[in-house]
């Protein structure tokens, strides 16, 4: 970035006139590229410098371990400057009250997360280059949080319920234990499959001879999400697991242990407690969620556009090639992808690739 550069350069002022005037241009040059306006709807404008912000903020505090690298894709720049038009807008027009407490929830919910956030060097170093400060981040995650909030409180019980009784099937749930023996280790080793086989089988053992399912899977399951909790996945939705799992915790007779159930990641011990179907009360929040993510959904594609008047984007700069910098070459570690979720856990990772929409 030029602004960047210029208080780089900065620091060479008293060297000779010549930089001190380099400076200056490029300086001025980073601050018009901040100031530059890339977007203006009824009611206000989005300049580079807050966009580039709110992109760090998506970048440090998106769920999805994928999202922060999709952040910088030129592909999807106006994407992602839409919906946060989008998201400015929504929030806007909520109620006071839903604003001064959502406003509320959030800075409380900062305060707690500051002090550890605040002595990450490497987070530090991230939010400043991208010109994200505290009261950015409040601000941001603020009005995501008014959208939502304003957006929920306008489903009514009656539109719920219907919900409810339309997609019954979907409030079905499994509450099941697993110990998971990996295919690769929770230490990043790979087992050739007998041996997993093998060890899965040791388990069941143990746990027909009355072996604690907690002890157990804090000593062999390899499945992060539940090895702390005795394997267990309480009310969940059999849908959102893998094939093999979901129709074994369909089928299996409760309370039985199984034999060793094979998926993708390995082999599954496992035990159902209980199956049932949600009451409409037990899944009225989830609901009203659900409809209001779909209702944002419908404003971003129907609404947003005709309150959009312009998108000027600045155009990325083109990429220099391997032999115009040192740069350019890959660390040792590029070629080390990051693990997109704990690929031990049965749940199907439809959600790892982060959507452009507003629902976040």
């Amino acid at each position: 970035m030029l602004h960047r550069k210029g208080r780089l350069l900065g620091r060479l002022i008293a060297i000779t006139v010549a930089a001190a005037l380099l400076v200056g241009l490029m300086a001025a040059c980073g601050k018009k590229e901040e100031n530059q306006v890339v977007a203006e709807y009824e009611g206000g404008q989005v300049t580079n410098k807050e966009f580039t912000a709110y992109k760090t903020f998506l970048k440090i505090f998106s769920v999805y371990s994928s999202f922060p690298s999709l952040v910088d894709e030129p592909s999807s720049q106006e994407q992602l400057l839409k919906q946060f038009v989008g998201i400015r807008i929504l929030s806007d027009r909520a109620s006071k009250e839903i604003k001064e407490q959502a406003s509320k929830d959030v800075k409380e919910q900062f305060e707690a997360i500051k002090k550890s956030l605040n002595s990450n060097e490497e987070l530090k170093k991230t939010m400043k280059e991208g010109g994200l400060t505290d009261d950015l981040i409040v601000q941001f995650e603020s009005e995501q949080q008014i959208m939502l909030k304003d957006a929920e409180s306008k489903v009514t019980d009656e539109e719920a319920q219907k919900y409810y009784n339309e997609n019954k099937d979907s409030f079905n749930y499994v509450t099941v234990r697993h110990i998971l023996i990996g295919l690769t280790d929770k230490n990043g080793k790979t087992r050739k499959d007998e041996e997993a086989l093998k060890l899965a089988n040791e388990v069941k053992a143990k746990l027909e001879k009355g072996g604690d399912w907690t002890e157990l899977a804090k000593e062999y399951s390899d499945d992060g999400g539940s090895a702390s909790n005795g394997g267990l996945y309480e009310k969940a939705n059999p849908s959102e697991w893998v094939e093999e799992f979901k129709k074994a915790a369909q089928t299996l007779p409760i309370g039985q242990i199984s034999d060793p159930v094979k998926t993708e990641y390995g082999y599954h011990v496992m035990k159902v407690e209980e199956r049932g179907t949600k009451t409409f009360d037990e899944a009225k929040t989830s609901i009203k969620q659900t409809i209001a993510s779909e209702n944002i959904g419908k404003f971003m594609t129907d609404e947003l556009p005709g309150l959009i008047k312009s998108i000027n984007l600045p155009k990325p700069s083109p990429s220099p090639s391997p032999s115009a910098s040192p740069s350019a070459s890959p660390s040792p570690s590029a070629s080390a992808p990051a693990s997109e979720s704990p690929s031990a856990s049965p749940t199907a990772s439809a959600s790892a690739s982060a959507s452009a929409s507003a629902g976040k």
